[in-house]
Parts: C-alpha cells; structure tokens; sequence
C-alpha cells in the first residue's frame, strides 16, 4: 500500500487538502459560522465570485473529466492524482508568494474543523480503497467542510446551554452587581467603552472585551471572572436574529438597558427593520420596575414602544422637538477633539473631550443618563467626559493621515465618519476607501447611492475594493463635485496604491473591513 507512488501521493494529498480547508475555514470564521451570513455572502459579488474560483469551479471540471473518463488503468489514475495535487502545490505557492493564502484565526474552533474535515475525507478514501474517488473528494471539500461546521453547531448547542446556565446561576449569586445592557444596530462598543471609562471614576466595574457580543462569548467571560469586587458590569448584546437578546438578558438579568439606534444594518439577516426593531427591544421589555430604560428620541425605531415597558424611560437626542430627556445641542468637531452642550433637568453644561466626530456626542448623552441614574455628581460626569480617550485613532502613514473606521460599517456610522473627514482642512486630498456595506437587503442599492453622494460632496476620491457596490456608488455621486473614483480589486494593487500616496499630504479614511495587508503596511495590524 504504502509504495514510494502512493507516498507521493499521501503527501501531496494533505497539503492540497490542508490549503483547501484552510481556506473554507477563513470564510466560515468570517461569517462566524452562520448559515444565514454564509448565504448573504453568496447573495454578493465577492460570493459569486466564490464559485468561480480554482478550488471550487476550474479544478471541478478537471476532476469530474477525469472522474467520468474511461481510465481503467491504476497507474495512469494515479498520474492524473498526482498531477491535480501537484498544480494545487503550485496554485498555494503562487498565492503564497501573492500573500494571497487565506487561513482562519487560529480558535479551537477553525482547527477542529480543518482536522476533522481532513479527516473524514482521508477515511471515504480508505473505505472506497478507489483511487478514482480522489477526484470525487477534490469536489466536494467545500461541503465536507461545510457538513463538519454544521455538526460541530449541533454539538455546541448543548454545550453552550451548559455555559449559559452555569453563568445565569454564577452572576444571580451576585447580589449587589448591577447589570447594564447595551444594544441597538451600532454604537454598541463606543457607547460601552465611553460608559465603562466615566462609570470607572467613581465604581468598580467591569465590561465584555472588545467585540464579544454573543450568549456563547459573554457565558464564557462570566465564567473566566471573578465579580466578587465589582460593582456594576456592561454587557455589549449583538444579535442577527429574534431572541438573540433576550436570550441574553435571562442569563445576565440587566436592570439599566441602553438602546443606542435601530436602522438597517444587518437587514438581509432580519428580514425587514420590524424584526430588527423587535429584538433589540427585547433587552428594553426585560427591565425590571426599578431598572431604566436609556434609547434615541431621534430614532423613530426606537421610541415606538416606550409606553409599553414595566421600566421608566428616558432618551436622548438632538433633535429639540422631540423632548428628549437630555438635548445634545451646539456641537463643534476637529480633528483635536469635540466640544458640545447638554441641556439636562433644567440647566445647561458645556463639555470639551478628546473623542473624534460629532455623532460621539450623541453617544455620550446615553452615558450621561446612566452615570446620573447611578449617582455620579454632574461635576464627575463632566470631569470624566473631558478625560475620556479616544475611540478613532489618527493614524500617521508617512505624510498620509489614516482615519481608521474598518471595524464595521453602517449607513449612520458611515455618514458619521465622512462628517468627520470633512472636519480636515481642504488643502489636504479627502480619499475614502471602502468596500460598501454588507447585509442591507434590498435596500443596498439605494443606501450606497446615498452614501455615494455624501462621499462626492466630502472626499475628492472614492477608492472601491470590491465590484459589489460599484454601479449604486458611482451612480450616486453628484457630477459637479468631480470625485475621482478608482477601482481597485486586487491586494497586491491596493497596496501599491497606498504607498503611492504614503507621501502626499492626504487623509485616507478607511471604512469597513480592510484586508491584513493593508493593515499591517499602514501599521495597525502586527
């Protein structure tokens, strides 16, 4: 069996294998292993293009010619396999050396996946003991992979109702722990950190990490701590579907709920904003008749259903006619910080703070809310603001000023940061460089014809890394303003575009997800 041929072949079969693997993997992780992204991915062009790939389209065609060739003799097969494998070696040499190979973020996860999937491919081969079958496997690897993922969600669901219910009973041990909630369609993780910062100054408190968000990721946090000393603890709750949120709110049982927006982000995976609406009101509807319910007065989503809360309400908002409880007024930004008004319980305050962009202020309001609620003196919460670090990092890239905004991307917090590029002085050129926005449903095109407009009126150049906006992007841009619009696809360009221009007195707001190359030249990834 194991012959210096069949050798040859073992070894050239687990690389090509473990290329592929490592491949599907990185865009299972990237869709965090949800079927429902997964297939809004598909819906774009960068998931057409998916199918049309060397992996899953051209090496496919290959393998079922040769599958259903009439080759009855075991060592022409057996060329044909080693020629496959030795054109998958080369195909990963070459995106090596393009940087071009994609691979997941090392998690238990990824690599259980990857292991088991070769796994199971290597054990149809020894069953079949068909050599004609590596052709077969070659196919289908993108669903091994796939069914893999799906009995590995299967299997979890049970272990994360295990961790659910050891961190529902460990934070109910908790009596003098308060718990605040924060949810809405984005702002979640500046309004979190500006809230954990101010609240600091006067108590112990202790927030979910970064972009930790799910039941599963904050179970695990509850557990791994220690809330013994702690006074108050801030729960970021994302969700893509009803019942998501209030999932959470049964395990960590929140009595103040913050509701920072509702628009469409996320709208192919809801299905419409109603739905949207529903299960970001699940953390407001889980509040207690003591707790506080804090939301937008300018979000009409967000008001709605006030009145048919057990918990008080209170907003915020700009907006003077709709009465919000505190009116953010007078706002000023630069490009050294923000200063605003806020006219709350009948007097005024004017605050200076380092935070970057004028939507900033409005998050602020739901802080303010919530520090008062909890006792702080209005002299605290001032000091605090004005001592608050920033969310948005300007970034130097020689002579270029990055404005880094690819965590995410919605249609609000996409207007806010192009506010915010327009903050800078006009001698410098205005670049955006964007992939569009993801999971806006059937409002996708008029949203980015929208946007495209806003950039033509700020930005002097549009810089598209991906063809699935392009058409509703340049459509909306006013003709008058002259924006320049490059389109830019491949890495390997985007990056020599942006050491083109490393020199020039530009500032380059990067909006939405950026590829690690791109990062790691700008200095913001190791």
């Amino acid at each position: 069996m194991f012959s210096p041929i069949n050798l040859i072949i073992f070894i050239l079969w687990f690389i090509s294998a473990f290329i592929d693997y490592c491949d599907f993997a990185y865009v299972w992780q990237l869709k965090e292993y949800r079927l429902d992204r997964f297939k809004d991915f598909l819906s774009t062009q960068q998931g057409r293009d998916f199918w049309l790939r060397y992996q899953t389209l051209w090496r496919s065609v290959l393998a079922i010619i040769l599958l259903f060739w009439p080759i009855n003799d075991t060592l022409t097969i057996k060329t044909a396999i080693i020629t496959i494998f030795l054109l998958d070696f080369a195909v990963g040499i070459y995106k090596l050396i393009k940087k071009k190979l994609r691979r997941p973020i090392i998690t238990k996860k990824a690599m259980l996946a990857m292991a088991l999937s070769i796994l199971l491919e290597g054990t149809l081969f020894l069953i079949k003991r068909d050599w004609a079958i590596f052709f077969l496997l070659m196919i289908l690897r993108f669903f091994i992979i796939s069914f893999v993922i799906w009995i590995l969600n299967k299997l979890t669901t049970h272990i994360k109702k295990y961790l659910i219910k050891k961190a529902t009973e460990k934070l109910a041990r908790q009596e003098n722990l308060t718990v605040i909630g924060i949810t809405g369609s984005y702002a979640k993780s500046t309004v979190k950190k500006f809230l954990t910062e101010i609240l600091s100054n006067k108590f112990k408190i202790v927030c979910t990490p970064k972009n930790i968000n799910t039941e599963i990721g904050i179970a695990r946090f509850i557990l791994a701590n220690n809330f013994s000393d702690k006074r108050i603890f801030a729960v970021e709750m994302g969700a893509y579907k009803i019942g998501e949120v209030k999932l959470i709110c049964d395990m960590v049982k929140p009595k103040i709920g913050i509701m920072t927006a509702i628009n469409e982000q996320h709208l192919s995976l809801f299905g419409n904003i109603k739905n949207t609406q529903k299960t970001k009101y699940e953390l407001l509807r889980s509040l207690p008749a003591d707790g506080l319910a804090i939301t937008n007065a300018d979000n009409k989503y967000c008001t709605e259903f006030l009145s048919e809360l057990k918990a008080p309400a209170m907003t915020f908002g700009l907006e003077e006619d709709v009465n919000p409880n505190i009116l953010i007024t007078n706002f000023k930004t630069s490009i050294k910080g923000t200063s605003f008004s806020y006219l709350y319980k009948g007097s005024e305050e004017t605050v200076t703070s380092k935070i970057l962009g004028d939507h900033n202020a409005l998050n602020l309001g739901a802080c303010i809310l919530v520090a008062d609620k909890l006792g702080m003196s209005d002299k605290e919460i001032k000091t605090s603001i004005e001592n608050l670090t920033r969310v948005t990092e300007l970034t130097k890239y020689g002579k270029c000023t990055i404005i880094d905004d690819s965590y995410n991307s919605n249609p609000a917090g996409f207007k806010a940061a192009l506010n915010f590029l327009n903050a800078f002085p006009s001698e410098k050129r205005r670049i955006v460089v964007t992939r569009g926005m993801l999971e806006l449903a059937d409002r996708s095109e008029e949203i980015h014809e929208i946007i495209g407009g806003e950039i033509s009126f700020v930005a002097d150049e549009l810089v598209i890394i991906t063809p699935d906006f392009i058409t509703p992007l340049k459509s909306g841009a006013v003709d008058k303003y002259k924006l320049d619009i490059k389109e830019i696809f491949k890495p390997e360009d985007l990056l020599e575009y942006l050491k083109s221009i490393k020199n020039t007195n530009s500032v380059v707001l990067l909006e939405n997800r950026m590829l690690p190359n791109v990062m790691k030249e700008i200095g913001l990834q190791k």
